[in-house]
């Protein structure tokens, strides 16, 4: 990789580009400015995803609840090796290996650990994409890490499926796709509005409780370890980008005061400090 040859960012397009919007992708952006790496993004519709992908010879890495595979983002190529990867956890574990001496440590070895025995209380959650668990994987304890965290959100995250920045000439097709694929009969079937909105907000709020008060551990924060970031802070990152993108404004704000504004000041500070959108 060179200032002249970058790395090759794969993103989600929507009518925010240059803007991240999905967790994943989201997640892996930070870690690329995380490691001041050069990258250059190319946008791709959700329609389009699985034709790139299997054009650049990169296997799907979920699956959906029928068996078949799910094609998504992020991917990332490298032209110096010729290597794709096409999974955030992945993405950071090659930028950690690849570039251990650029920017800061995703993964750094005198870490605490802080909250990296985080247990979600929706990990028994059923999803029609089941996340990925990167077992077995380099720096694993992350990985559970971003499994448990994953869940808690996705578990909350038909509050902003209607808001979703899709690009208005596809936006029929890819919701009749997504509904396709969720076992929904229609797109208004994830409109979630007046009390049954204010209940799975409150459910949110408390499901958010155990996870705050790790950001809580280390008092001067705002990230886990206090004023020292690293990938746990960027997953839990990437969820707060999507939800600073797609919830409504006055209830982004009122998600802001939740536990004491742990996660304002999170957002915040990653966003200043690491969201780049090149």
């Amino acid at each position: 990789m060179t200032d002249s040859n970058p790395l090759v960012f794969y993103d989600i397009s929507s009518p925010l580009k240059p803007r991240s919007y999905a967790p994943n992708p989201s997640k892996a952006r930070l870690a690329l400015s995380f490691k001041c790496v050069r990258f250059k993004s190319t946008w791709i519709d959700i329609l389009d995803i699985s034709n790139v992908r299997k054009e650049l010879a990169c296997p799907a890495t979920r699956k959906l609840d029928d068996g078949s595979d799910f094609y998504t983002l992020p991917m990332l190529q490298d032209p110096d090796s010729s290597r794709v990867i096409g999974d955030s956890f992945d993405i950071a574990n090659y930028l950690e290996g690849t570039f251990p001496d650029s920017g800061g440590r995703l993964f750094p070895p005198d870490s605490t650990r802080t909250g990296l025995d985080y247990e979600s209380p929706n990990r028994d959650i059923v999803l029609y994409a089941p996340i990925s668990s990167n077992q077995g994987s380099k720096n694993e304890a992350y990985a559970r890490f971003n499994l448990h965290v994953d869940a808690t959100f996705s578990a909350h995250v038909v509050l902003v499926g209607q808001y979703m920045p899709l690009n208005p000439n596809t936006a029929e097709t890819v919701k009749a796709l997504m509904c396709k694929r969720a076992n929904l009969s229609s797109w208004d079937d994830i409109s979630i509005k007046g009390e049954a909105r204010e209940q799975l907000k409150t459910s949110f709020k408390v499901g958010l409780t155990s996870l705050a008060q790790l950001f809580m551990v280390h008092e001067s924060g705002p990230y886990l370890e206090g004023k020292q970031a690293n990938y746990a802070d960027l997953i839990v990152g990437g969820w707060l980008n999507m939800l600073s993108v797609t919830m409504p404004e006055e209830e982004w704000k009122d998600f802001r005061t939740w536990h004491g504004g742990v996660f304002a000041r999170l957002h915040d500070a990653l966003q200043e400090n690491y969201f780049e959108c090149t």
